[in-house]
């Protein structure tokens, strides 16, 4: 069988001698004037190794209720809080059936493995998500199975079912793999496999139509069932092999095409990202003239890498010739960026430096593309080596496992997660999760960040690297320092900027100055000196008329909890803000009574950085707010939510802040409240429409132990309600959705 196949292939490659010069010169002369975007270019998107993330049944495997109880950390829907990182897609790695921790050969394309849960575990986490805003795609492992797949097992027993899925060949041949990996294995005598990653991953055979046919019907069972996004696709150059040639064939190039229309028929809103580890040439074919929609960009996550580690002249102009090459290569926008993901040494591991983790964040997320963090990346995880080092246990707590599992976890946790872990670094502004947090806000924020074009600015030091990020009249100039050494006189030109000429103020979006600046009537500027930048530093400006460098803040505080619990009384005491920007009235009021205090700052510098806390009346009894707080000032009306409460928090609280599963959902009327760990007390519910009508109240008192509570929504119309959930002035609203 596979002598006849190669024979076709050779045949076939001399045919397409012609197309494949076609397609070179198509590639290579993409039109860099198309603006087209699509709904992915306004994302940030995390990668999650469910595995490693959250365990929520104690077996130390990370599982989807366990990644659905972090959704609020991941993104909770609120911008006016800033505990949540605000990533707006996610990207899971493999989540089906099989043998493998790591997923990657499956034995059951339609099922959820076992160790995350099951099929309903997973809709209810994608309703949880895209109630959020969350977009969801998985990783879709399209080129092998698994050995143990029970298609892989019949084609080894029988000649006649499912023999041909596979590709076999007797007498076994002698070629090696692109990297001179073994390709070929016996089963045995006269039973030789291809297999080109390794002997327990078995190649497809997609010269089959069945094959092919079945591995489409897969991706539209999940997009169309399952209620998935899009997928990112592993391996894309390993397809269709072409006698010797195993990689980037033209059939494989052919066979994403129809992959393409097969799932944008299914939904027009699915998108497929590749994982096409070459460089930037080869990765073209497999984007340009109808194929995927984007696939990852290896070079430029290389030169980011080297040019923070390095701060050379040399890496630095190696960065800025890589992005000009993807910007001439592909179609507007269209590639992945990103620092590393779990086949490589995560960043933290290569820079050993939160300057350098920081000033790579930095670009990462203000360069054009299409962003992706790696799970752990946002609080500098490390992991190097063997794969498993790179995919441990995401570092929540300084605590027992540091709050990833109850249980034994998979994998040990890096032994820096006493120190290295989210709670640590959230009450820190100046830590690598605020830099991130803030950097995905502002992309989040401004427009020109996600779909604007990109111009290079000249910069009067080599180590200095500037570009300009336009959409429309919306201008941001970005400029970084990465040297380790403090500039102290860069100086930016722009020619031919494309701005209208005039008076303007630079405001820096990060909490830095504001900069005076004269466009000239070539819509540029010359010689525009930059306040002394310290090494490894970034400033992001934004290009503003004078009269709308302010806006407005409103600030808000619940001091329900600090009521319910005794320690604050509204008729006797206030709530006074002490404050670094200036404002004269420090006293908070509560106008409507519901124990939520505000202030409301009328002219306030966009892009000032502004540090506050809260205070219990004027005396300085010791009752301060215990998180220091800072902010950015953004365009628009501002508002930042924060509750009050005192250091002691009884653990009922905790378990109601963080402690609660809600499912299903959906639901068939019948929905379980579950509680994580031990307490006892009174919790009142409330069910509303999306309108605020209430539908159920009553309250329930939960035992001294961790245990489930069931609810009957019966009679309730389909669709989406608030369950509102409170003991002792502790809120927490969860969105559920019934349906019949």
């Amino acid at each position: 069988m596979k002598n006849k196949l190669m024979l076709q292939l050779k045949q076939r490659r001399v045919k397409q001698v012609c197309l494949t010069l076609v397609l070179w010169m198509s590639f290579t002369a993409v039109s860099v004037a198309q603006t087209t975007t699509y709904w992915w270019n306004d994302a940030v998107f995390y990668e999650v190794f469910v595995r490693s993330f959250k365990d929520d049944n104690g077996d130390g495997q990370g599982d989807l209720r366990g990644l659905m109880s972090k959704l609020d950390y991941l993104n909770d829907g609120d911008p006016s809080t800033h505990t949540d990182l605000g990533v707006t897609a996610l990207w899971l790695m493999p989540i089906q059936q099989s043998p493998s921790y790591h997923g990657y050969d499956v034995t059951d394309y339609r099922t959820v493995e076992a160790d995350y849960g099951s099929n309903q575990d997973f809709k209810d986490f994608i309703a949880a998500a895209h109630s959020r805003g969350i977009k969801v795609i998985i990783d879709y492992v399209m080129n092998h199975t698994s050995s143990q797949h029970p298609w892989f097992t019949n084609s080894v027993a029988s000649l006649d079912n499912k023999r041909d899925w596979y590709i076999w060949q007797n007498p076994k041949p002698t070629m090696t793999g692109p990297w001179g990996q073994q390709v070929w294995y016996t089963k045995s005598t006269g039973n030789n496999y291809y297999a080109i990653f390794w002997s327990e991953m078995p190649d497809l055979n997609y010269s089959k139509p069945e094959v092919k046919t079945e591995m489409f019907d897969v991706a539209k069972f999940w997009l169309q069932d399952m209620d998935v996004d899009g997928f990112r696709l592993d391996a894309v150059k390993y397809i269709d092999e072409d006698g010797s040639t195993l990689e980037d064939t033209p059939e494989t190039i052919q066979f994403w095409k129809d992959f393409k229309v097969s799932y944008k028929a299914a939904d027009p809103d699915a998108f497929a990202v590749g994982e096409a580890w070459t460089t930037t040439d080869k990765i073209a074919p497999y984007v340009n003239n109808g194929g995927l929609d984007y696939c990852f960009e290896f070079d430029l996550a290389t030169a980011i890498i080297n040019a923070t580690n390095s701060g050379s002249t040399g890496n630095v102009n190696a960065l800025k010739s890589q992005i000009d090459a993807v910007i001439s290569t592909y179609p507007f926008l269209q590639y992945g960026t990103f620092l590393t993901n779990h086949d490589i040494n995560r960043s933290m591991s290569q820079f050993n430096n939160i300057a350098k983790a920081k000033l790579a964040s930095n670009l990462l997320l203000t360069l054009p593309g299409v962003p992706y963090i790696y799970y752990g990346e946002e609080i500098g995880m490390i992991g190097s080596g063997v794969d498993e080092n790179k995919r441990t246990p995401m570092q929540w707590k300084n605590s027992t496992q540091s709050d990833f599992t109850t249980g034994t976890p998979w994998r040990p946790l890096n032994a820096d997660y006493t120190t290295k872990n989210v709670e640590v670094q959230q009450t820190d502004a100046t830590s690598l999760w605020n830099n991130y947090r803030k950097l995905i806000a502002l992309r989040n924020n401004q427009t020109a960040l996600k779909k604007g074009t990109y111009k290079s600015i000249t910069a009067s030091t080599t180590t200095a690297f500037s570009f300009l990020r336009q959409f429309g009249n919306e201008n941001i100039i970005v400029v970084s320092n990465m040297s380790s050494s403090t500039a102290s006189s860069i100086q930016l030109t722009l020619t031919q900027g494309g701005i209208t000429a005039g008076n303007y103020v630079l405001v820096e979006l990060m909490g830095g100055t504001q900069l005076p600046v004269v466009i000239d009537n070539n819509g540029g500027f010359t010689n525009l000196a930059i306040p002394s930048m310290p090494g490894r530093s970034t400033y992001i400006y934004k290009l503003l008329l004078s009269a709308q460098v302010s806006t407005s803040l409103t600030l808000k505080v619940n001091m329900n909890a600090m009521i319910a619990a005794g320690n604050f009384n509204p008729l006797t005491e206030t709530v006074n803000i002490v404050n670094d920007f200036g404002i004269s009235a420090t006293a908070l009021s509560d106008a409507d009574a519901d124990g939520i205090y505000t202030i409301i700052v009328s002219s306030i510098d966009i892009g000032s950085k502004i540090n506050y806390s809260y205070r219990i009346n004027d005396s300085n009894d010791g009752r301060q707010e215990t998180l220091t707080r800072e902010y950015i000032i953004l365009e628009g009306a501002n508002t930042v939510t924060d509750i009050y409460q005192s250091q002691t928090v009884t653990a009922i609280e905790n378990v109601l802040k963080s402690g609660i599963s809600i499912y299903p959902v959906p639901s068939h009327e019948e929905l379980f409240i579950e509680f994580s760990h031990e307490f006892s007390g009174t919790i009142n519910y409330q069910i509303t429409d999306l309108i605020g009508e209430e539908r159920m109240a009553s309250s329930f008192i939960t035992t001294a132990h961790a245990g489930q509570h069931q609810l009957l929504c019966e009679g309730f119309a389909p669709g989406v309600y608030l369950l509102n959930l409170s003991y002792n002035g502790i809120k927490q609203v969860f969105k559920i959705i019934i349906q019949k």
